[in-house]
């Protein structure tokens, strides 16, 4: 069974703003981290579970990314203690990363369904499918698209930065902006842990969708 932690720190920042650096920091302090959650809250994304618990995290100290940066009002009710670390990046520099991510380097397949099936008939794997789905649905419900549009996809990425700033107890936020070189002098204080002799994990990651952990 799950082994009771309770979660402390809330990772809040969307897609491309240094979350698995995050993840690698909080890692290195001691703390048990998920970064890309791609089970936990299915049933929420899906439409299976109309009345979610979102105490879903009990044997973690940190999540990261999304779909739990989407849900951040939720997981704060669900763990009234816990602390939220929104990571931020100027938004030129972050649509041009996420322009890359999700349109080139894992863009969204759009396979009929009846060449799915007829695939599947001769002997195509469908966990693929099952992975493009859930992603398909996680842009839809952050970005409004699973294909990156600069509009509105940049629309999206202010609102929800000024949606955690706005709603989140001040002295429970941290804005911390990693690809501009903050790290450990801005964390550690804040988590009131002491700084670790070794630099800050800058990760500088391309595949989004990797299943290992260490990737995200």
């Amino acid at each position: 069974g799950r082994v009771a932690r309770m979660l402390k720190v809330i990772g809040a920042g969307l897609s491309r703003t240094g979350t698995n650096s995050l993840h690698l920091a909080l890692e290195a302090l001691g703390l048990r981290s998920l970064h890309f959650d791609r089970a936990r809250l299915n049933d929420v994304l899906d439409g299976t579970n109309p009345k979610p618990d979102f105490r879903v995290y009990d044997d973690l100290d940190a999540v990261v990314d999304l779909p739990g940066a989407y849900f951040y009002p939720e997981l704060l009710r669900a763990y009234p203690e816990s602390a939220v670390v929104l990571t931020v990046r100027e938004v030129e520099s972050w649509w041009r990363s996420i322009e890359v991510h999700f349109n080139v380097v894992a863009p969204i397949p759009e396979y009929p369904r009846m060449l799915r099936r007829a695939l599947n008939k001769l002997g195509w794997s469908g966990k693929h499918d099952a992975i493009d789905d859930f992603r398909r649905r996680l842009r839809n419900h952050v970005y409004g698209s699973p294909v990156a549009q600069e509009f509105m996809y940049k629309k999206k990425y202010r609102q929800h930065n000024e949606h955690v700033i706005a709603t989140t107890p001040p002295e429970r936020l941290l804005v911390m902006d990693i690809s501009a070189g903050e790290g450990w002098d801005k964390l550690c204080p804040f988590l009131q842990r002491a700084i670790p002799n070794a630099p800050f994990p800058h990760s500088h990651q391309t595949d989004y969708d990797n299943p290992a952990p260490w990737v995200g």
